[in-house]
């Protein structure tokens, strides 16, 4: 059942999503990082 067409499109976007969270974390921290940086 999971070869079905619906069910890759779903583990697909699940492995997108958790890409984007660690993308967007990593440069959240980055960016709080040089603030922090250039303010001091």
């Amino acid at each position: 059942m999971s070869e079905t067409p619906a069910g890759q499109t779903a583990r697909l976007w699940i492995s997108w999503i958790l890409v984007a969270i660690l993308l967007g974390y990593g440069i959240v921290q980055t960016a709080i990082t040089a603030a922090k940086l250039f303010t001091s």
